[in-house]
């Protein structure tokens, strides 16, 4: 019965903040068009809106580091465009995120996998009367890049390498466009069990794989290849 007591408890703050970040239950819309590479519109896209705060005190019960609440919710239609109607969050929010084909539990994942995922990130929206449009979004098909390192015998040297590769997460400032689309990894040798490497990316898009290869008299070679990633599953041998 106490954790029943403690449980209800819980559920109350959490409603009770939910409601904070609200703005005298007012309302405010986005309207965005969703297609694929080819200009073709994508139907039954969930979009959705999210708040965010830094930091959150519920007193007496705990202390929330990042907070996160879905205000709007919506889907695309047979010509791709969404209107989201949202819940205006009031001025203390940091962030307002409107989020394209995204689980709204894990706003990473995508809710159709076979695309990615896009992310308007809006640090404030300074006219809460008027609608705000998007621009036209262009939702990439998801794909496998597989980067194979093998050892040759007839080849001495030891090898470094940095990957840079287009994540299925792509982030856009709004309204200034600046985006983060592309994460780097950085190894050495052969990676080991098999040697494969695989990353989660996005068709129609250029892999870099960046690499040196050193000895005892110092760079026998570097490079930089680029990689198209033109279909769903792309495998790449290097060998050195």
């Amino acid at each position: 019965m106490k954790k029943r007591k403690l449980l209800i408890l819980f559920v109350l703050c959490c409603s009770l903040l939910s409601c904070e970040v609200i703005e005298n239950n007012s309302r405010i819309a986005f309207e965005l068009k969703v297609t694929d590479d080819s200009n073709q519109p994508i139907p039954d896209i969930n979009t959705n809106v999210s708040i965010f705060r830094k930091t959150n005190f519920i007193p007496f019960v705990l202390y929330i580091q990042g907070f996160k609440g879905v205000s709007g919710v919506g889907s695309t239609n047979s010509q791709g465009n969404s209107t989201l109607i949202s819940l205006t969050p009031d001025e203390s929010i940091d962030e307002i995120g409107v989020l394209v084909n995204s689980d709204q539990q894990f706003a990473g994942t995508p809710s159709n996998e076979d695309y990615g995922v896009v992310i308007y990130q809006l640090e404030s929206i300074e006219d809460k009367s008027r609608i705000i449009a998007l621009p036209d979004t262009v939702l990439k098909r998801t794909a496998t890049l597989e980067i194979e390192i093998i050892d040759s015998p007839s080849q001495e040297g030891d090898l470094a390498y940095t990957i840079t590769y287009p994540t299925r997460i792509q982030r856009f400032q709004f309204p200034e466009g600046e985006s983060e689309t592309t994460e780097t990894i950085q190894g050495t040798g052969v990676p080991s069990s098999s040697g494969v490497l695989r990353f989660n990316t996005l068709q129609n898009t250029i892999a870099l794989f960046n690499y040196t290869i050193t000895s005892d008299i110092g760079v026998v070679e570097s490079d930089t290849i680029e990689i198209p990633i033109n279909q769903e599953t792309v495998a790449y041998e290097f060998e050195f």
